[in-house]
């Protein structure tokens, strides 16, 4: 995977060559002004040569399995690589540095400074020729056998892109394993033998073990009082697998009967916690991927004195014997008619009958035959080939490549399988995927987050009119089409917000960005492994030792780590080259001041940390595109943040921790002065208002993301002539300064293509009929939610002309006593939530109403005695809540007197303990 070395390497290049410092180093004179042209032009020169190689490790990527020569050219490749990423980086530190006046005018300083550049061109002279070496003594880019230009096509970054307009697969059945899937649940819902508790499935990796009891576990969880789902893999701690498991049950447990004030981090005390919360419980705990007999001794105590279920999933048979033998499931490779179903499924998605064409018959079989039944298999090269022209000679270099690999093993190994899925990859994308393993075992991503780090990577390559996000999000879509990445939760709309990727595609990243210095997960036992690492995640450790075992470190990722200040001072100070510094979920309270001379920062991830205040000096960060605060402690940002001109998220928000059960927004912080000179910015939460703010945040045009609180009614027309400008927001949040702001919206045009819109404060009701005419224009809008609006029966008319809205939320919104869904008003809406109608006595559907709803809420509506007058209409509803209505309304649910919500799935009510809400299934 050199390619993906060198591709990115050449966008830094770019980037580097286009650099605002570039411009500022232009600007010295003398020798300085001679030296520095002297090392822009190597640059040049080599981002010409690694262009010209990169054409040629496309293809000798194919050949390195096979050939000695290339595969030590290609380690060769990469390794000169880095050593210019090295030059790189350090120019551009050094650079930020003279952008930062620390040098102006020192003229010892400027000696020094004029030697550096000197220094960093030899250097990339001498990698230069060093490349050019590599290369004669391999041919001259000449493999025996190979013609250039005939690696496959299609694999050039530059000419890929994912269409924007693909949808997304439905979940299918489970395949070849329905005898095993009806045995699971009959044994999971059976109540009579509770001795009867551990059922395991065994089976080698990829085989489809996580995935039958992930099903058996999304369809029994609804039906217990609590579950856990906890992956346990090779490596683990009792005191951990206890801790996760309090986690899991606490979470899950509707009844909120689990004691709050457990002390996680007293593992003795645990076991006896968890077998007396369970002793009267119906659960189900699944111990996914346990490679030790030990994980259920250790903690028998726990468990199996309760009246549940516990299905293992395991790859050794002894761990397989802990259940008895009529509960041993062991998955065998799928039969030739099941394997054969599940590769069309695959190969052939995009076919309305899933049907093999004529000319690839041949190939098909020979595929199938030769992943062996294996599920994982069938499907990375199903999908792989999905993405292929679909002839007999395309399908023919893909098999003779898997055939070359297999080195005439007649048993099919999957790690060659992942391994040419993961090479027909475009370089790119590949780099994405490989960033994913660095993230913990079972991690659930955030695309967001997951995209913004891409950019700030450099792995992403602008081709078109979107932004470099829009680009990260066709590749993101990309690994979840070749499942390489699992989706977790898509929204209501159908976008995705959370994936995964699974465990054995996992090791099998790891094992490649190890092998070629990507990136290493931090083991405090075997410090080496991070020795040559370019990126590095921890999850426990000083990272202190981190900075003095990882030389080369540019990425750092840290998830729910424990550490100091002084231990981020010394990694500040040792690895000034840094470009990613990711701390979400730490507890770290205050950043060192060696953090702001990271002049090469581009990411600083802060999320949920106790973060309280920024310094001045951040404005040092001149190269900062990613300034994370999201519910942090941070209610105050310094002036300097507005020198970020290359900021293009800043998001500080804060949540009040309030106990009430209404709908409390979080809060965000004054503006700075001068905010509006941040013209790259595309996310902007979240801002107050004031007279400065809301005359010129017009200028932010690229802006996507928009939320601003503590809008006053003289702000409005300022404010909305602003957004006009914002012809890219798609999210769009107008919180007003208190309950009494009334929030005119008749000069607020909507924009063209909003999707998301979060009005907090009383409408002006004359302005509504218009506005929301409007708003029902846009077929982009999806989402709305309303606070405190004071909607009566008239005004609520108006949103009935919202034909395109997926999900409506109205907190407090509602004044009226009485609500109606005329005939055909939302067709397309599939969430209901109502919470907060103090006067709300009725509600009526009309026939013919919110034709697509599927989940209906209904909270804090004290006067509401009766269900929805026409819920029996509503005949695609499978989940309805009630919570704090009449009590006289709940008890007709709880005793089923309720007919006309007998097509309901699923009906939970809601109720108070421990200060807390919680809900009870009940239906």
């Amino acid at each position: 995977m050199a390619e993906g070395v060198v591709g990115w390497l050449i966008l830094k290049l770019g980037d580097a060559l286009t650099n605002k410092a570039v411009e500022h180093a232009y600007s010295f004179f003398g020798v300085e002004g001679c030296a520095l042209e002297g090392l822009f032009r190597e640059m040049r020169d080599m981002k010409r040569e690694l262009e010209s190689i990169q054409a040629f490790l496309r293809a000798a990527e194919r050949f390195r399995g096979t050939d000695v020569a290339t595969a030590a050219f290609v380690r060769q490749i990469r390794s000169l690589a880095y050593e210019i990423d090295d030059v790189i980086a350090e120019c551009s530190f050094r650079l930020g540095e003279e952008a930062d006046g620390m040098f102006l005018f020192k003229a010892v300083r400027r000696i020094r400074q004029i030697k550096i550049w000197y220094r960093l061109a030899e250097r990339l002279r001498d990698t230069k020729a060093s490349l050019k070496d590599a290369a004669e003594r391999r041919g001259r880019y000449e493999l025996k056998g190979f013609e250039r230009g005939t690696w496959f096509p299609g694999s050039g970054s530059s000419e890929w892109r994912c269409s924007g307009s693909m949808q997304f697969k439905k979940e299918e059945d489970l395949v070849g394993v329905k005898k095993e899937k009806d045995f699971l649940l009959e044994w999971v819902k059976d109540k009579s033998d509770q001795r009867n508790m551990i059922a395991s499935v065994l089976g080698m990796g990829g085989i489809g073990k996580t995935t039958l009891a992930a099903h058996v576990y999304s369809v029994a969880k609804d039906d217990i009082d609590t579950c856990a789902w906890i992956t346990v893999s090779q490596r683990y701690e009792v005191d951990d697998l206890l801790r996760q498991t309090v986690r899991e049950f606490r979470k899950n447990d509707r009844r909120k009967d689990f004691p709050e004030d457990v002390d996680v981090t007293d593992y003795r005390s645990l076991p006896d916690i968890i077998c007396s919360y369970l002793k009267n419980k119906r659960y189900i705990l699944v111990l996914d991927d346990v490679w030790n007999v030990n994980v259920l001794f250790d903690s028998k105590d726990t468990f199996l004195g309760g009246n549940g279920r516990i299905i293992i999933t395991s790859r050794i048979y002894e761990v397989a014997r802990l259940a008895p033998e009529s509960n041993i499931i062991h998955l065998q490779p799928l039969q030739e008619r099941d394997a054969q179903y599940l590769f069309y499924k695959e190969a052939f998605w995009k076919c309305k009958d899933m049907i093999c064409p004529h000319e690839v018959e041949h190939w098909a079989k020979l595929f199938v035959e030769k992943c062996n039944g294996l599920p994982i298999a069938i499907v990375c090269i199903g999908r792989l080939l999905s993405f292929r022209v679909t002839s007999y000679m395309e399908w023919e270099n893909v098999y003779r490549d898997i055939e070359m690999r297999l080195c005439h093993n007649p048993i099919m190994d999957m790690n060659i399988i992942l391994q040419v899925s993961l090479e027909d990859l475009p370089h790119n994308i590949r780099n994405c995927f490989l960033y994913c393993c660095l993230y913990p075992e079972n991690y659930v991503m955030q695309r967001k987050s997951l995209v913004r780090l891409w950019v700030a990577e450099g792995f992403v390559e602008n081709i078109g009119q979107g932004t470099l996000e829009e680009m990260a999000e066709d590749y993101l879509t990309e690994l979840i089409h070749r499942c390489l990445l699992v989706v977790v939760k898509r929204n209501d709309s159908g976008c995705v917000c959370e994936v995964q990727m699974h465990d054995i595609l996992r090791v099998l990243a790891l094992s490649k960005a190890h092998e070629e210095n990507f990136g290493s997960v931090y083991n405090p036992l075997k410090t080496d492994l991070i020795r040559e690492a370019r990126r590095v995640s921890t999850e426990s450790g000083d990272i202190a030792q981190v900075a003095e075992n990882a030389p080369h470190l540019r990425s750092l990722l840290v998830f729910q780590n424990s550490f100091t200040s002084a231990s981020l001072r010394s990694l500040s100070s040792v690895n000034k080259l840094l470009s990613v510094l990711n701390l979400q979920d730490s507890s770290i309270k205050q950043l060192p001041k060696e953090v702001f001379d990271l002049f090469n920062l581009r990411f600083l991830g802060l999320r949920r940390t106790n973060i309280a205040s920024l310094p001045r000096s951040v404005g040092r960060l001149k190269n900062l595109l990613v300034l994370d605060a999201w519910k942090c402690k941070i209610m105050k940002l310094p002036a300097e943040v507005t020198k970020l001109r290359k900021l293009t998220h800043l998001i500080i928000t804060a949540k009040p921790v309030l106990s009430s059960l209404q709908f409390v927004p979080s809060v965000g912080v004054p503006a700075p002065t001068n905010i509006c000179s941040l013209m790259s910015l595309q996310t902007l939460l979240l801002m107050e208002a004031s007279a400065e703010v809301v005359r010129c945040i017009g200028a932010l045009v690229e802006l996507r993301t928009f939320r601003i609180s503590k809008v006053q009614g003289c702000h409005c027309k300022n404010l909305f002539e602003a957004i006009s400008n914002m012809t890219h927001l798609t999210r769009l949040g107008i919180q007003a300064a208190d309950n009494q702001e009334m929030v005119h919206l008749n000069a607020l045009q909507p924009p063209p293509f909003l999707q998301k819109l979060f009005l907090l404060g009383a409408l002006s009701k004359e302005s509504l009929p218009d506005f929301f005419s409007s708003l029902g224009n846009l077929k982009n809008i999806t989402f709305l939610r309303l606070v405190g609006s004071r909607l009566d029966k008239d005004t609520f008319s108006c949103l009935k002309g919202l034909q395109w809205l997926v999900k409506l939320q109205l907190y407090d919104a509602y004044s009226g006593n009485t609500m109606l869904f005329t005939a055909e008003s939302f067709p397309n809406l599939r969430v209901l939530k109502i919470r907060g109608g103090p006067h709300l006595k009725e509600i009526k559907i009309e026939r013919g109403a919110m034709m697509s709803l599927v989940d209906l809420k209904l909270l804090l509506c004290p006067q509401l005695k009766m269900l929805p007058d026409g819920i029996e209409h509503l005949s695609t509803l499978e989940e309805l809540t009630l919570d704090h209505t009449a009590e006289e309304l709940v008890e007709r649910v709880r005793w089923r007197k309720e007919m006309s919500i007998s097509h309901v799935q699923r009906v939970y009510v809601g109720f108070i303990r421990n200060g807390e809400l919680a809900f009870e299934r009940i239906i």
